[in-house]
């Protein structure tokens, strides 16, 4: 019993101090009395395109532990393989192409099967001659079709990348959630690089002497690459990309010859599936989910527009990074009613349009009166409330919730906080007739979306004294 008293007390004291330690670290994040419309503070430039990156030390995306990045891909321009330190969400604002990941122990299982044989014949593969090895040509992991209102799931330490096969630029838009238990490091990202170079190093990362960065193999002597993947040493030079200053990402000359599915991303048929016994659980684990079709909407009106979530439900992977996502369009005078985020911070990224936002914090202030634009982000941190109307012809957005199920509480409407407080509460809080608290209460019908023209009150004005 002395022993079980003990080490309770000890779980208590170490959480006690990890509380401690974390509140010393991040002291008063979240104590926000102004928000800003953000754009990219750094712009790296490579030969087939640029990666701008936001300063992840704006008081708003250090509250809600994120750092956010745009890939402008152009038009045969390949993003290298690289991976993180933490879960990722990434959003197709624009364009079509191709994207591929190598997750760790599991198979390759698009092959080209006019050329590979079945297990009893690869067997033999060593033996054969120069002339049937012409033949083979490659095997690799799964490679998928991503298109405009794409999102993309991506765990820590998974190697990706992109290609634009398309004739216009390819803009994916990602968020890093650096303060993820599954980041074991610092509150900063860290790319890493397994080809190609950042002649312009990480110059968002603070207190490290910039120089650039380098991709991985070219930490190790090269006699090491060449005895681990069985090369002569020249070849193991040409993978640290010492003199290649095209960035990280390259331009592809000729046709970029990869297996792939069939447009619609119809998954190939395969005869036997080889590896580890983990396929059903990570290998093949869907992470993508496409969120510009308006049929698919959660909310839906053709006057207005219509509101699209992405969550754990509709895509499981989302379980494991935490992450979840929400796609909005509404035209011109339309409104998303007052909402807060009950158990998110929420990153609101631009993809067309304006709109006027308004965003009050817990302390009853206007945080953010102003207008957001195309590539502008914000944060609207949990419990901030927001009203978003479109002031161009057309708004649509995207936002990134640091919640595998983020849920959300509106003060106006059908479903609203107003609606759910008896007509005594209402009157007796603010001070109403039984009349006005019954129009408070009644008057706005629809749940999510409304339109924001005509008179800006509805009955008669309430009279004050002075």
């Amino acid at each position: 019993m002395a022993r079980v008293s003990s080490l309770l007390s000890f779980s208590l004291t170490l959480l006690v101090f990890l509380h401690g330690y974390t509140a010393q670290q991040f002291p008063n994040e979240c104590q926000l009395e102004q928000l800003n419309a953000l754009e990219p503070s750094h712009v790296l430039k490579s030969e087939a395109g640029r990666i701008e990156v936001w300063d992840h030390h704006a008081p708003q995306l250090r509250c809600s532990g994120v750092s956010f990045v745009r890939y402008v891909i152009e038009s045969k321009g390949l993003y290298l393989p690289s991976f993180v330190n933490t879960a990722k969400l990434s959003f197709v604002a624009q364009g079509r192409g191709l994207m591929g990941k190598v997750i760790p122990g599991c198979a390759e299982t698009f092959q080209d099967s006019s050329v590979f044989q079945p297990r009893e014949g690869r067997r033999q593969f060593e033996g054969q001659g120069e002339e049937e090895q012409s033949q083979f040509r490659d095997m690799h992991q799964k490679v998928e079709h991503i298109r405009s209102g794409d999102t993309i799931a991506t765990t820590p330490g998974v190697a990706q990348w992109f290609y634009n096969e398309g004739q216009q630029p390819l803009v994916i838009v990602s968020v890093f959630d650096l303060a993820s238990h599954q980041n074991q490091l610092d509150r900063n990202p860290r790319p890493f690089y397994l080809a190609g170079n950042n002649p312009q190093g990480q110059v968002w990362l603070q207190g490290r002497e910039q120089g650039p960065q380098k991709n991985i193999f070219s930490g190790f002597g090269p006699e090491v690459i060449a005895q681990a993947f069985k090369i002569d040493l020249q070849t193991a030079q040409q993978l640290q990309n010492q003199q290649d200053n095209r960035g990280n990402i390259v331009r592809v000359k000729g046709p970029f010859g990869v297996i792939r599915p069939p447009l619609r991303g119809q998954r190939p048929q395969e005869e036997e599936r080889e590896g580890n016994g983990l396929e059903e659980t990570i290998c093949s684990a869907r992470s993508v989910d496409n969120l510009d079709d308006p049929s698919r909407a959660d909310v839906y009106k053709p006057q207005l527009g219509y509101i699209s979530t992405l969550n754990s439900y509709d895509l499981p992977i989302l379980r494991f990074i935490r992450l979840s996502a929400l796609r909005g369009s509404i035209r011109q005078n339309a409104m998303v009613l007052p909402q807060w985020n009950a158990n998110a911070n929420a990153v609101l990224y631009v993809t067309d349009g304006e709109a006027q936002l308004q965003i009050v914090n817990d302390n009853g202030d206007r945080v953010f009166d102003g207008q957001v634009s195309q590539g502008q982000l914000i944060v609207v941190p949990q419990g901030f409330s927001v009203v978003k109307r479109a002031t161009s012809d057309q708004f649509r957005w995207v936002e990134f919730k640091t919640n595998a199920n983020a849920q959300i509480n509106t003060l106006a409407g059908r479903t609203s906080i107003m609606r759910g407080l008896p007509l005594a509460v209402i009157t007796n809080g603010f001070e109403i007739s039984p009349e006005e608290a019954k129009r408070v209460k009644f008057n706005t019908l629809e749940t999510t979306l409304t339109h924001s023209s005509g008179p800006a009150s509805y009955g008669r004005p309430r009279m004050t004294t002075a």
